[in-house]
């Protein structure tokens, strides 16, 4: 349930009645707008009544309501009510910088290095991020909705997961010598590549699929290539690394004598966690 407790204070003066969009019934009008007022009171709710994740998932519905063209004829007052949802409350501004720090590192990185520096960057930007902003990041700039309210990745680690298999392909174009200085790939040379080599003509196929974000796509990159190797690292939550930052310091040790025999060294004491 969405919180609807500011609704009320969302709206100062009465909402103009508006007649609904041209080829759309006013019950149908009424139904998106009822719809409307619910979500945007939940981005705005200042009260603390709504938590973070249930602003940032009417966000998000939002996103898809005007992306689906469910806010046809919203009337003025509302309009005012959407941009303070979109640009002025916490979420919106979190979400609009977020995004607009990702696009720019993206749009960077691909001019200075191509296709696999951008991949590269994105990549490295949201594994940086702490994990509500990855979350946001994730929910408000990169799976997104499109009209028919369909969103491309079913979570995250999903969508991670196909950015490692588009840099594998792209860095393997890239080393066998296809990939132009421009970044563009060189379809004679891979063709003729491609007809020596099974498994380039493999990479070929999927390099040119327009599905590349489908888990499909994702899950033959995978087959052909192997995962990516993980990164070494240790994730903290917010809550841990704040824990952490105001714990003290522990006491130091006593130093052992040095005339104090040591424990002598006994095979098989030490267990390698690993093997």
């Amino acid at each position: 349930m969405y919180v609807t407790s500011v609704a009320t204070s969302a709206y100062p003066t009465p909402v103009t009645p508006v007649r609904a969009a041209s080829g759309v019934t006013s019950a149908d009008y009424a139904t998106r707008m009822a719809e409307f007022d619910t979500l945007a009171a939940t981005v705005n709710d200042a009260s603390g009544k709504a938590g973070e994740a249930q602003r940032v998932e009417a966000y998000q519905a939002l996103q898809a309501m005007s992306a689906g063209g469910k806010l046809a004829g919203i009337d003025p007052e509302r309009r005012k009510v959407l941009d303070q949802a979109t640009y002025d409350s916490d979420i919106g501004q979190r979400a609009q910088a977020l995004g607009r720090d990702f696009v720019l590192a993206m749009n960077a990185a691909r001019q200075a290095g191509g296709p696999g520096a951008a991949l590269q960057a994105v990549a490295d930007r949201f594994d940086r991020l702490s994990s509500s902003d990855r979350d946001l990041l994730f929910r408000t700039t990169i799976n997104v909705a499109d009209r028919s309210g369909a969103k491309p990745y079913a979570d995250a680690s999903a969508w991670r997961a196909n950015i490692d298999a588009q840099a594998q392909v792209v860095g393997f174009m890239k080393a066998a010598g296809v990939v132009g200085a421009n970044g563009a790939l060189d379809q004679k040379a891979a063709q003729a590549k491609a007809a020596e080599d099974p498994k380039f003509a493999t990479a070929l196929r999927l390099s040119l699929r327009s599905d590349n974000n489908s888990p499909e796509w994702t899950q033959a990159v995978s087959q052909l290539f192997g995962r990516a190797a993980p990164q070494d690292e240790v994730r903290l939550s917010d809550a841990a690394k704040a824990v952490l930052a105001t714990a003290p310091a522990p006491a130091p040790t006593s130093a052992q004598s040095p005339t104090a025999p040591s424990t002598p060294y006994r095979e098989g004491s030490i267990a390698s966690i690993t093997a």
